[in-house]
Protein backbone atom coordinates (compact mmCIF):
# COMPACT_ATOMS: atom_id res chain seq x y z
CA UNK A 1 0.00 0.00 0.00
CA UNK A 2 1.51 3.04 -0.80
CA UNK A 3 2.74 6.13 1.26
CA UNK A 4 0.81 9.53 0.54
CA UNK A 5 2.72 12.22 0.37
CA UNK A 6 0.12 13.96 3.41
CA UNK A 7 0.80 11.55 6.28
CA UNK A 8 3.16 13.56 8.77
CA UNK A 9 5.91 11.53 10.92
CA UNK A 10 4.22 10.58 14.43
CA UNK A 11 7.17 12.22 16.24
CA UNK A 12 10.81 12.97 14.65
CA UNK A 13 12.27 11.99 18.05
CA UNK A 14 10.70 8.73 17.59
CA UNK A 15 11.92 8.37 14.18
CA UNK A 16 15.24 9.14 14.59
CA UNK A 17 15.25 6.67 17.55
CA UNK A 18 14.11 3.57 15.94
CA UNK A 19 16.41 4.09 12.99
CA UNK A 20 19.36 4.16 15.83
CA UNK A 21 18.00 0.99 17.53
CA UNK A 22 17.54 -0.30 14.11
CA UNK A 23 21.24 0.38 13.34
CA UNK A 24 21.96 -1.20 16.94
CA UNK A 25 21.43 -4.83 15.34
CA UNK A 26 23.67 -3.84 12.25
CA UNK A 27 26.42 -6.35 13.22
CA UNK A 28 25.14 -8.02 15.86
CA UNK A 29 21.46 -9.16 15.14
CA UNK A 30 23.18 -10.24 11.34
CA UNK A 31 25.99 -11.96 12.38
CA UNK A 32 23.99 -14.17 14.25
CA UNK A 33 21.21 -15.07 12.21
CA UNK A 34 22.78 -14.16 8.66
CA UNK A 35 26.37 -13.63 9.29
CA UNK A 36 27.12 -10.73 6.12
CA UNK A 37 30.54 -11.47 5.21
CA UNK A 38 32.05 -7.67 4.87
CA UNK A 39 33.61 -7.23 1.72
CA UNK A 40 34.54 -3.89 0.15
CA UNK A 41 31.88 -3.13 -2.25
CA UNK A 42 32.99 -1.94 -5.85
CA UNK A 43 29.13 -1.30 -6.82
CA UNK A 44 29.09 -3.06 -9.63
CA UNK A 45 26.87 -5.84 -10.97
CA UNK A 46 27.56 -9.39 -10.56
CA UNK A 47 29.79 -10.63 -13.55
CA UNK A 48 28.62 -13.93 -15.56
CA UNK A 49 31.81 -15.55 -14.11
CA UNK A 50 31.63 -14.39 -10.92
CA UNK A 51 31.65 -17.46 -8.34
CA UNK A 52 29.00 -17.92 -5.66
CA UNK A 53 31.75 -16.66 -2.98
CA UNK A 54 32.09 -13.29 -4.17
CA UNK A 55 28.28 -13.09 -5.19
CA UNK A 56 27.65 -13.89 -1.54
CA UNK A 57 30.51 -10.88 -0.38
CA UNK A 58 29.23 -7.97 -2.28
CA UNK A 59 25.41 -9.14 -1.03
CA UNK A 60 25.91 -9.66 2.46
CA UNK A 61 28.33 -6.56 2.42
CA UNK A 62 25.61 -4.57 1.30
CA UNK A 63 23.21 -5.41 4.06
CA UNK A 64 26.02 -5.21 6.73
CA UNK A 65 26.30 -1.54 5.67
CA UNK A 66 22.10 -1.24 5.06
CA UNK A 67 22.68 -0.70 1.37
CA UNK A 68 19.58 -2.51 1.18
CA UNK A 69 19.08 -1.09 -2.37
CA UNK A 70 22.01 -2.56 -3.53
CA UNK A 71 21.02 -6.01 -0.97
CA UNK A 72 17.91 -6.08 -3.49
CA UNK A 73 19.24 -6.23 -6.63
CA UNK A 74 20.94 -9.07 -5.62
CA UNK A 75 18.30 -11.19 -4.17
CA UNK A 76 16.73 -14.03 -6.70
CA UNK A 77 13.94 -13.38 -8.31
CA UNK A 78 11.56 -15.99 -6.75
CA UNK A 79 12.18 -14.08 -3.63
CA UNK A 80 11.36 -10.60 -5.06
CA UNK A 81 7.93 -11.85 -6.40
CA UNK A 82 6.92 -11.98 -3.07
CA UNK A 83 8.57 -9.13 -1.45
CA UNK A 84 8.68 -5.81 -4.07
CA UNK A 85 11.47 -3.03 -3.49
CA UNK A 86 9.25 -0.75 -2.25
CA UNK A 87 8.16 -3.00 0.70
CA UNK A 88 12.05 -4.44 1.52
CA UNK A 89 12.82 -0.90 1.44
CA UNK A 90 10.18 -0.03 4.07
CA UNK A 91 10.96 -2.85 6.60
CA UNK A 92 14.78 -2.30 6.06
CA UNK A 93 15.50 1.33 6.23
CA UNK A 94 19.01 1.68 3.74
CA UNK A 95 21.76 4.17 5.26
CA UNK A 96 22.70 6.99 2.98
CA UNK A 97 25.62 9.55 2.31
CA UNK A 98 27.79 9.57 4.91
CA UNK A 99 26.42 7.00 7.11
CA UNK A 100 26.63 4.66 4.21
CA UNK A 101 30.70 5.82 3.32
CA UNK A 102 31.41 4.79 7.39
CA UNK A 103 29.36 1.74 7.44
CA UNK A 104 31.58 0.66 4.51
CA UNK A 105 35.18 1.51 6.49
CA UNK A 106 33.68 -0.56 8.96
CA UNK A 107 33.15 -3.07 6.39
CA UNK A 108 37.01 -2.68 5.47
CA UNK A 109 37.98 -4.35 9.02
CA UNK A 110 36.50 -7.61 8.28
CA UNK A 111 38.31 -10.96 8.72
CA UNK A 112 37.30 -13.93 6.61
CA UNK A 113 37.96 -17.31 7.85
CA UNK A 114 37.53 -20.75 5.75
CA UNK A 115 35.71 -19.34 3.04
CA UNK A 116 34.39 -22.26 0.78
CA UNK A 117 31.56 -23.16 -1.76
CA UNK A 118 29.37 -26.09 -2.92
CA UNK A 119 28.07 -26.10 -6.55
CA UNK A 120 25.50 -28.39 -7.65
CA UNK A 121 24.58 -26.90 -11.27
CA UNK A 122 22.15 -23.59 -10.79
CA UNK A 123 22.00 -23.76 -7.38
CA UNK A 124 24.97 -23.31 -4.81
CA UNK A 125 25.45 -23.10 -0.83
CA UNK A 126 28.47 -20.71 0.37
CA UNK A 127 30.09 -21.56 3.83
CA UNK A 128 32.36 -18.95 5.54
CA UNK A 129 33.44 -17.79 8.86
CA UNK A 130 34.51 -14.25 9.68
CA UNK A 131 35.68 -11.62 12.51
CA UNK A 132 33.87 -7.97 12.44
CA UNK A 133 33.61 -5.14 13.95
CA UNK A 134 30.95 -5.16 16.54
CA UNK A 135 28.60 -1.84 15.40
CA UNK A 136 26.82 -2.56 19.38
CA UNK A 137 29.81 -1.79 21.00
CA UNK A 138 30.08 1.15 23.20
CA UNK A 139 33.41 2.24 21.25
CA UNK A 140 32.28 1.96 18.26
CA UNK A 141 28.63 3.38 19.44
CA UNK A 142 30.53 6.28 20.53
CA UNK A 143 33.07 6.74 17.96
CA UNK A 144 29.70 6.62 14.49
CA UNK A 145 27.57 9.14 16.50
CA UNK A 146 25.21 5.95 17.55
CA UNK A 147 25.25 5.49 13.80
CA UNK A 148 22.59 8.13 13.74
CA UNK A 149 22.04 9.36 9.93
CA UNK A 150 20.96 12.21 10.79
CA UNK A 151 23.99 13.36 13.12
CA UNK A 152 26.17 11.65 10.06
CA UNK A 153 25.04 13.77 7.46
CA UNK A 154 26.22 17.15 9.07
CA UNK A 155 29.61 16.06 9.12
CA UNK A 156 32.11 18.21 7.70
CA UNK A 157 34.67 16.55 5.59
CA UNK A 158 37.41 16.50 7.86
CA UNK A 159 35.39 15.06 10.90
CA UNK A 160 34.62 12.44 8.55
CA UNK A 161 38.31 11.68 8.25
CA UNK A 162 38.66 11.59 12.06
CA UNK A 163 36.20 8.76 12.70
CA UNK A 164 38.26 7.11 9.54
CA UNK A 165 41.29 7.91 11.39
CA UNK A 166 40.10 6.60 15.08
CA UNK A 167 38.93 3.53 13.67
CA UNK A 168 42.47 2.81 11.90
CA UNK A 169 43.63 3.35 15.68
CA UNK A 170 41.55 0.95 17.03
CA UNK A 171 42.59 -1.58 14.69
CA UNK A 172 46.27 -0.84 15.05
CA UNK A 173 46.50 -0.57 18.77
CA UNK A 174 44.25 -4.03 18.84
CA UNK A 175 41.01 -2.50 20.55
CA UNK A 176 38.54 -2.86 17.75
CA UNK A 177 35.56 -4.67 19.27
CA UNK A 178 34.84 -7.89 17.14
CA UNK A 179 32.33 -10.31 17.05
CA UNK A 180 32.96 -14.08 15.69
CA UNK A 181 30.64 -16.45 13.79
CA UNK A 182 29.83 -19.17 11.05
CA UNK A 183 26.88 -19.91 8.97
CA UNK A 184 25.85 -20.55 5.21
CA UNK A 185 23.98 -18.88 2.48
CA UNK A 186 22.13 -20.31 -0.31
CA UNK A 187 22.46 -19.03 -3.84
CA UNK A 188 21.13 -19.45 -7.23
CA UNK A 189 21.93 -18.75 -10.84
CA UNK A 190 19.81 -16.49 -12.71
CA UNK A 191 20.93 -15.29 -16.38
CA UNK A 192 24.54 -16.16 -15.76
CA UNK A 193 24.54 -14.32 -12.78
CA UNK A 194 24.44 -15.55 -8.91
CA UNK A 195 21.40 -14.03 -6.76
CA UNK A 196 21.13 -14.72 -3.06
CA UNK A 197 18.35 -16.88 -2.30
CA UNK A 198 16.31 -16.07 1.00
CA UNK A 199 13.78 -18.04 0.85
CA UNK A 200 11.02 -15.51 1.57
CA UNK A 201 8.57 -18.28 0.93
CA UNK A 202 9.51 -20.11 3.88
CA UNK A 203 9.17 -16.84 6.07
CA UNK A 204 6.85 -16.13 8.97
CA UNK A 205 4.18 -14.14 8.18
CA UNK A 206 3.56 -11.39 10.43
CA UNK A 207 -0.03 -10.03 9.90
CA UNK A 208 -0.58 -6.98 11.18
CA UNK A 209 -5.05 -5.07 12.13
CA UNK A 210 -5.80 -2.45 13.58
CA UNK A 211 -8.47 -1.32 15.46
CA UNK A 212 -9.96 2.24 17.08
CA UNK A 213 -11.83 1.77 20.84
CA UNK A 214 -14.13 3.14 23.10
CA UNK A 215 -15.84 5.57 19.97
CA UNK A 216 -12.34 7.30 19.36
CA UNK A 217 -13.08 8.88 16.20
CA UNK A 218 -9.73 8.46 13.93
CA UNK A 219 -9.51 5.75 11.16
CA UNK A 220 -6.47 3.52 12.02
CA UNK A 221 -4.74 1.24 9.77
CA UNK A 222 -1.67 -0.45 9.11
CA UNK A 223 0.38 0.33 6.03
CA UNK A 224 1.28 -2.83 5.21
CA UNK A 225 -0.63 -5.88 6.55
CA UNK A 226 1.75 -8.81 5.99
CA UNK A 227 5.78 -8.68 6.46
CA UNK A 228 6.81 -11.66 5.53
CA UNK A 229 10.01 -11.82 8.24
CA UNK A 230 12.82 -14.22 8.42
CA UNK A 231 13.66 -15.51 12.21
CA UNK A 232 16.63 -12.97 13.03
CA UNK A 233 15.46 -10.29 11.11
CA UNK A 234 14.77 -6.85 12.81
CA UNK A 235 12.27 -5.09 10.48
CA UNK A 236 10.11 -1.90 10.53
CA UNK A 237 6.14 -1.64 9.74
CA UNK A 238 4.28 1.42 9.61
CA UNK A 239 0.55 2.10 10.40
CA UNK A 240 -1.77 4.95 9.49
CA UNK A 241 -4.13 7.09 11.81
CA UNK A 242 -6.06 10.22 11.14
CA UNK A 243 -8.78 12.30 13.32
CA UNK A 244 -11.66 12.34 11.60
CA UNK A 245 -13.24 14.54 14.18
CA UNK A 246 -13.52 18.52 14.62
CA UNK A 247 -11.45 18.96 17.70
CA UNK A 248 -8.08 17.64 18.77
CA UNK A 249 -7.63 13.62 20.46
CA UNK A 250 -5.48 12.20 22.64
CA UNK A 251 -5.25 8.72 22.51
CA UNK A 252 -2.49 5.42 23.20
CA UNK A 253 -2.60 1.77 21.51
CA UNK A 254 -1.91 -1.45 22.97
CA UNK A 255 -0.93 -4.63 20.92
CA UNK A 256 -2.51 -7.89 21.26
CA UNK A 257 -0.12 -10.90 19.94
CA UNK A 258 -1.39 -14.08 18.44
CA UNK A 259 -0.91 -17.20 18.99
CA UNK A 260 -0.49 -15.64 22.37
CA UNK A 261 1.96 -18.19 24.26
CA UNK A 262 3.61 -18.11 20.99
CA UNK A 263 4.06 -14.76 20.08
CA UNK A 264 5.38 -14.15 23.96
CA UNK A 265 8.34 -16.39 23.32
CA UNK A 266 9.59 -15.99 19.75
CA UNK A 267 7.73 -12.24 18.74
CA UNK A 268 9.51 -8.97 20.12
CA UNK A 269 7.94 -5.64 19.87
CA UNK A 270 11.28 -3.33 19.92
CA UNK A 271 10.04 -0.43 19.11
CA UNK A 272 6.53 0.85 18.90
CA UNK A 273 3.86 3.95 19.22
CA UNK A 274 2.21 2.23 21.93
CA UNK A 275 5.01 3.44 24.29
CA UNK A 276 3.18 7.11 24.54
CA UNK A 277 0.28 8.72 24.13
CA UNK A 278 -0.67 10.56 20.59
CA UNK A 279 -2.64 13.53 20.18
CA UNK A 280 -4.09 14.28 16.63
CA UNK A 281 -5.07 17.67 15.75
CA UNK A 282 -8.82 17.62 13.99
CA UNK A 283 -8.07 16.23 10.56
CA UNK A 284 -4.73 15.43 11.04
CA UNK A 285 -3.22 12.42 9.96
CA UNK A 286 0.34 11.01 10.89
CA UNK A 287 2.58 7.71 10.57
CA UNK A 288 3.04 5.68 13.23
CA UNK A 289 6.80 3.43 13.00
CA UNK A 290 7.06 0.24 15.13
CA UNK A 291 10.21 -1.79 14.92
CA UNK A 292 10.02 -5.64 15.19
CA UNK A 293 12.25 -8.90 15.37
CA UNK A 294 10.95 -12.96 15.22
CA UNK A 295 13.20 -14.69 17.04
CA UNK A 296 15.92 -16.47 15.74
CA UNK A 297 15.15 -20.15 17.63
CA UNK A 298 11.55 -19.75 16.53
CA UNK A 299 9.63 -22.69 15.57
CA UNK A 300 10.02 -23.69 12.37
CA UNK A 301 5.98 -24.99 12.13
CA UNK A 302 5.30 -21.17 13.53
CA UNK A 303 3.31 -19.72 10.07
CA UNK A 304 2.12 -16.44 11.39
CA UNK A 305 2.03 -14.06 14.01
CA UNK A 306 -1.30 -11.87 14.27
CA UNK A 307 -0.61 -8.49 15.89
CA UNK A 308 -3.74 -6.20 16.42
CA UNK A 309 -3.03 -2.73 17.67
CA UNK A 310 -5.72 -0.89 19.18
CA UNK A 311 -5.96 2.83 19.99
CA UNK A 312 -8.06 3.89 23.19
CA UNK A 313 -8.98 7.85 23.69
CA UNK A 314 -6.76 8.13 26.96
CA UNK A 315 -8.81 8.10 29.48
CA UNK A 316 -10.53 5.20 28.19
CA UNK A 317 -7.40 3.50 27.93
CA UNK A 318 -7.26 0.06 29.95
CA UNK A 319 -4.94 -0.37 32.91
CA UNK A 320 -4.09 -3.70 32.12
Amino acid sequence: MPLTRSVSRSSNAVDKQILRKSSLFLAAGIILFILPAIYLLTGRSAAPGDDPAQAAKRYLTAVYARDYPKAYQWTSAEDQKLKSAKEYLTENPPFSGAALELAYQLGNRVEWHELRSEVHGEKATVYFRVTLPDANAPALQKLFLDFDPERLSRLTGSEKREIEKGLESMKKQGTLPVIEGENSLELVKEDGQWKVFNNWGGAIRIRFTAEVKEGLAWDFRPVQEIVLAKPGETLRAFYIAKNVSNRPLTAKAKHVDEPKELAEKYLEIIQCFCFIQQTLAPGEEKEFPLLFRVHFNAPRDVGEFRVNYQFYPIDKFPDK
